[in-house]
């Protein structure tokens, strides 16, 4: 683009050479108003130079020289930057309208002035190199020139074109190296990879980005995560990209910071509003507005949005309002601005290969949903103390909160299938209840018999009543030494014992051992039938009969002291049969006889064991043995996984059972975080020097809490809760069951300085540090089971009995009037019931100190006006997040097993002895150290332009990390954050953009290659190379030596170093050109393309598609166990997204001078793409063995599921419309 402009015509009209006074009057007013002007703007303050980044000094009549005003020095504007600025730099030219307005009023004052009327002008714009703030406070501003790195920026009127939705749909198509993972295929929850490393919104994923706006960071402190749909685009004045370990910028920035910077409205007096409607459904409202008096400036922008989704029950809203309020004098000025945020996003994530190649827009589980809110304040302030020094501050506080909810398969589901009960179906066993007194009809009968030494019932001879080998002696005559008063001796050969005091000797005794003497249970007896009962003991045994659920029976609860330990007996269900026994005020033991069970309910299950009994196995919580199982052909239960072990020993062969069995996981997460924090920074902007030096302090606390519940899937794969719909035996059906109760806060203190030193025009020299002091808290309670059997393992069990009464009063309990049905009778899951298993561990407190240094170094070199030559070395810091604290493998050594031989004792690590884990985001699993990640990046580049429009770039690039964290897994269903060793991302940027003509174009290429540097094995059971030994003989038992789960690999594969990681494709390429029609009708098209890149899970590089290696198990058909082989089906995918090339057209047609209309198609070829995608488990698969579930597709054999490759899906064509009004305030 030419300086010069064409010669204006017909205000003024002749030659120039005859008005030299007027020359120099017009630029000296001219110059004293931009003189005030840039004072006001040099408190550049808080605002940009312009809202479209223009450093204008306006249209003048001018000679062969320029003069410029003094104080464009102040904050590195000298007349060298001003002179030397380039075609990106600035906006379109224009006369100004001071210059305007002035040469105006010569022309109406001529007959004052005697001054001639025609007077023809030649404009010229003077440019001025745009400044950058480095560092996220502003204060200290270097040219492009002057920054020994790969800068890149794009302004607010590049953002306003673009129509972008979100932050990372917009870089995505206008920076180099940058790619996004649209995981959950929405717009506002994509991750952002730059350079290999990430900003993404999703808990879990290794963050390696800083993200500021207006000098506040934004990556939330749970887990670094960056909510891209809390910030409003129509609000920024324009963002910047700094690449490499920037130590300015502070922890996180491993590869790079983001810096945003919002409108002020000391920037203009203008306001834009714009309306934009399309496809899905579309819809959204935004409009900002900012203007100032001169001392005062305000600005506000606003965005709604709202559409249905393009995929099926993915509708989202957005809600985003921007308020900035500013006061300035010639030396001060002070901004107080907000951000409020209110959104509801459902991305329902990726999709199975076979089902994407079908029908993309399906999903493969709903609703995967999103509730994000923030409320943000910042006080910023700048002191200009002289020209060449300032104090620039902030303080800030954010407030947020994110509710999610999510939808999954339930890949845990197991257990015996159980039915409900017919109509009138007696279930419960009864006991007649004549007297209605709330207990089973009984005969009290009274025992007090004596004991020897050792506990030994005596029979009337003062004999033991069993001999030691166990048979009945036969000497007596079978009836035990009963005694009247407990504190006397019944026979000389009684044993004594301490009493309940703990001092006082008393005779001992016990209860009758041989009841069948008499079967007190077939008949009322006198004197015994429904005998009274102490008031305590009674109170005890109706409570427990009227409310089962919330009792714990056990000792020293109810009823008198038992004379020999001080303790009663309790009231008890045994077998089937309800017995119970208390010690009366004369020592006597009474024992409870209640009479036989009066209905038709069995007492037995079909294999002869009891209904009421429970077990306690294979680490999982309670199992029962279920009432009304359902059974097979062969009177077997059946399991409702038909790919688990079926009752008759086999593995794999059922079809499993689709009535009753959830196949849905619903997790409710809650997260709040509060951050706040100060910085003050001291800025001298020199000749030769630009320094500054900074503290800071932020401060964040965080609460997490997690649960679980079961439920089911419809026809379109929504999940939703169906209590009435599953067995009764699942407890999570009805309540959520607590996963993770976390509370963190965490401190950073860091003090900093930069200086760039020019000797000489041509070469800047630039060093940086920043210390950084981090304290983390954690407090952390996690339930002890859910790690191993999931929400699945927590079952009700049933009341073992029930009172029946004499509904007709014809004087006899009769079984019909018993209570059918289930109905009254389950008893909710309660650790107490289980020993404390389900239940929260004690929580637990951890505290971590952190300490980084971080220097860099760089230089830039002006080899001549068109070529700058740049190189960089810096180091960065990022420490671990509380979740990955949170979450970490703890290696602390626990005894797990004794030999029973030898005695010899062996440990293993704590995480994996107290099955501590992690499946986020749901669950946590303790608070092991993990290492800070320390990188250090080197960088060399060169840039220039080709022609005064035409500007280029290249650079290449290595950041290597030590100590990286990554979300790894020794099992399965035990996951943790650990230190993997070394990762490298390098690479090579280049760029190429300006105009020719009427056509402005950029091209942008970046080679990216990401890859781990060290060896380390991962959880990855959808990958052909895992391990597939889920157990070898002799390892089953209850005590599994460690040996059994080292020399298994199951479901793991090995990372090696050179691997690439996944996500990041090695080739990325944007372009983009734009035509002007005509002055008012502008065509542009983008294109964006990517290279194959690997997915999450095929971090090895390995998987194939092809036959799948057969699961190798312990089965036991016959009694003894023996290795067996089960089946699975194959692979069919490669474990790799395509690449693709994307293309947007838009057009936009000025209306009227305020008005415009626009068109935007995106995907103009309805190309079907995938951007990222990971290995997974479809359970929607076709039936091989098992059965499917009619509603949802639901595939009840796990053995039938198919390994697939889960693709993100780009969106298909869609085109939208928009009118934007532009407006001047006061016109």
């Amino acid at each position: 683009m030419s300086l010069y402009r064409k010669s204006s015509k017909g205000l003024l009209s002749f030659k120039l050479k005859t008005i030299p006074l007027i020359i120099l009057s017009t630029f000296s007013q001219y110059g004293q108003a931009e003189e005030n002007s840039s004072k006001n703007n040099a408190a550049t303050s808080l605002t940009q130079p312009s809202v479209d980044d223009v450093n204008e000094i306006g249209s003048v009549n001018v000679g062969k020289s320029v003069v410029l005003p003094s104080v464009s020095t102040k904050y590195g504007a000298n007349k060298k930057i001003l002179l030397s600025g380039k075609v990106s730099d600035a906006n379109a030219v224009g006369t100004s309208p001071a210059a305007k307005e002035y040469a105006k009023s010569l022309a109406d004052d001529k007959g004052k002035n005697d001054l001639p009327i025609g007077i023809e002008l030649q404009d010229i714009q003077v440019r001025a190199k745009r400044l950058y703030e480095i560092g996220p406070l502003r204060g200290l501003s270097l040219t492009k020139e002057e920054i020994p790195g790969n800068v890149q920026s794009i302004t607010a009127k590049e953002i306003k074109d673009s129509h972008a939705l979100s932050i990372s749909d917009l870089m995505n198509s206008k920076l180099q190296s940058v790619n996004v993972n649209d995981y959950q295929s929405n717009p506002f929850q994509m991750d952002v990879s730059y350079r290999g490393f990430t900003a993404s919104p999703q808990i879990g994923t290794a963050q390696g980005l800083s993200v500021f706006l207006d000098g506040v960071r934004v990556n939330e402190p749970f887990g670094d995560v960056v909510n891209w749909d809390m910030l409003p685009l129509n609000a920024l004045s324009g963002l910047d990209v700094f690449p490499g370990s920037n130590p300015i910028f502070g922890l996180g920035t491993l590869g790079g910071a983001l810096s945003m910077r919002t409108k002020s409205g000391f920037d203009a007096k203008e306001g834009t509003i714009e309306a934009l409607g399309g496809s899905f459904n579309r819809k959204q409202i935004q409009g900002s507005v900012g203007g100032n008096n001169g001392v005062i400036a305000g600005f506000v922008a606003a965005n709604i949005f709202n559409e249905d989704g393009w995929r099926d029950n993915s509708p989202s809203k957005v809600n985003q309002l921007f308020a900035k309020g500013e006061w300035r004098n010639d030396k001060v000025q002070i901004g107080l601005s907000t951000l409020y945020a209110g959104n509801d996003l459902i991305g329902n994530g990726v999709l199975p290969a076979e089902m994407a190649r079908q029908d993309p827009s399906k999903v493969f589980t709903s609703p995967d949903q999103t509730k994000n809110k923030l409320l943000q304040f910042q006080l910023t302030g700048l002191w200009d103390v002289t020209d060449t020094f300032n104090v620039t501050g902030q303080i800030y506080k954010r407030s947020s909160n994110r509710k999610s909810k999510t939808s999954d398969i339930n890949q845990d589901f197991g257990g015996y299938a159980t039915r409900r009960p017919a109509p009138g179906e007696q279930v419960i066993p009864g006991y007649a209840d004549i007297n209605n007194d709330g207990l089973p009809d009984y005969n009290a009968v009274p025992f007090n018999i004596a004991a020897d030494a050792n506990g030994n019932a005596l029979d009337t001879n003062g004999e033991r009543l069993y001999l030691d080998d166990g048979s009945a002696n036969s000497l007596s005559n079978g009836i035990p030494l009963v005694g009247s008063n407990f504190n006397a001796l019944a026979h000389a050969n009684q044993g004594m014992t301490v009493g309940a005091d703990g001092v006082t000797p008393i005779p001992s005794w016990t209860y009758n051992p041989i009841l069948n003497t008499v079967d007190y249970s077939t008949q009322p007896v006198s004197g015994f039938f429904n005998a009274a009962l102490p008031s305590t003991y009674y109170q005890f045994a109706v409570n427990y009969w009227q409310n089962k659920a919330n009792i714990a029976p056990g000792n020293s609860q109810y009823g008198d002291p038992h004379p020999q330990t001080g303790a009663s007996n309790t009231y008890a269900i045994i077998g089937g049969a309800v017995s119970g026994n208390y010690t009366d005020g004369s020592g006597y033991y009474v024992l409870l006889v209640p009479f036989g069970v009066v209905n038709a309910a069995e007492a037995l299950n079909p294999d002869g064991s009891s209904k009421f009994t429970g077990s306690d196995k294979d680490n999982s919580v309670y199992e029962s043995v279920p009432i009304l199982p359902v059974l097979d052909s062969n009177g077997l239960p059946i399991q409702r996984d038909g790919g688990g072990k079926q009752a008759d020993g086999t593995i794999g062969g059922g079809a499993g059972y689709v009535v009753g069995t959830p196949n849905a996981i619903i997790t409710n997460t809650n997260i709040n975080q509060v951050s706040d924090g100060a910085a003050l920074q001291l800025n001298w902007n020199l000749e030769k020097h630009k320094f500054m030096i900074g503290a800071s302090y932020d401060a964040a606390d965080t609460t997490y809490t997690s649960s679980q519940m079961l439920g089911l899937f419809d026809a379109s794969h929504r999940g939703a809760l169906a209590p009435d719909r599953l067995g009764y035996e699942f407890y999570a059906a009805t309540h959520p069951i607590s996963m993770n109760d976390f509370k963190g806060d965490s401190i950073t203190k860091s003090v900093y300085f930069s200086e760039t030193w020019t000797p000489v025009e041509t070469f800047s020299l630039t060093g940086a540090a920043r210390y950084n002091y981090t304290t983390i808290n954690n407090y952390l309670a996690t339930n002890n089971i859910l790690g191993i059997k999931g929400a699945n393992a927590f079952l009700n069990t049933i009341d073992e009995a029930q009172v029946c009464h004499d509904l007709d009063g014809d004087g006899v309990v009769e079984g019909s009037e018993c209570q059918a049905g289930l109905d009254n009778f389950i008893v909710p899951f309660s650790p107490e019931r289980t020993g404390g298993k389900g239940g929260m561990r004690a929580g637990e407190h951890e505290e971590f100190h952190y300490y980084s240094f971080n220097p860099s170094l760089g230089a830039t070199w002006q080899a001549n006006p068109n070529t700058n030559i740049y190189g960089n070395w810096s180091r960065g810091a990022r420490t671990p997040t509380v979740i990955e604290l949170g979450c970490a493998f703890d290696d602390s050594p626990v005894l797990y097993y004794t030999d029973p031989v030898t005695g010899e004792k062996k440990y293993r690590a704590r995480s994996l002895s107290e099955n501590r884990f992690c499946s986020l985001p749901s669950a946590m699993s303790g608070d092991p150290y993990l290492k800070q990640v320390r990188s250090e990046t080197v960088e060399t580049g060169i840039r220039g332009k080709l022609t005064e429009n035409i500007e280029w770039n290249a650079s290449v690039y290595r950041t290597d990390l030590q100590d990286d964290i990554y979300f790894v897994a020794f099992r399965p269903e035990r996951s943790f954050f650990q230190n993997i060793g070394d990762t490298r991302r390098q690479g090579l940027e280049m760029g190429l953009k300006g105009k020719v003509g009427k056509a402005t174009f950029a091209l942008n290429y970046s080679l990216t290659d990401a890859t781990f540097q060290s060896d380390f094995r991962m959880g990855s059971p959808h990958n052909s190379e895992a391990g597939t030994v889920q157990n070898y003989a002799g390892c089953n038992g209850s005590f599994r030596p460690p040996e059994c789960d080292a020399i298994s690999d199951y479901q793991q594969i090995k990372v090696k170093k050179g691997n690439r990681m996944p996500g990041v494709p090695l080739h990325n390429l944007n372009a983009s050109v734009s035509y002007e029609v005509t002055p008012d009708w502008k065509i542009g098209l983008t294109a964006i393309i990517h290279s194959e890149a690997f997915v999450r899970g095929n971090e090895n590089n390995a998987h194939r598609q092809g036959a799948a290696k057969p699961i190798q198990d312990i089965c036991n058909t016959s009694g003894t166990d023996f290795q067996c082989m089960v089946a699975r089906p194959d692979f069919k995918d490669s474990g790799k997204t395509p690449g693709y090339a994307v293309f947007n057209f838009n057009t936009s047609y000025k209306i009227t001078k305020g008005l415009t209309a626009g068109l935007q198609i995106n995907n103009l070829f309805d190309r079907t793409y995938y951007s990222g995608g990971r290995l997974g488990i479809n359970a929607f698969a076709p039936s091989i063995r098992g059965a499917i579930d009619p509603v949802s597709g639901f595939n009840y054999n796990s053995r039938d599921w198919t390994n697939s490759t889960f693709l993100a899906t780009g969106a298909p064509r869609s085109a939208y419309f928009t009118l934007t009004y532009d407006f001047d305030i006061g016109k």
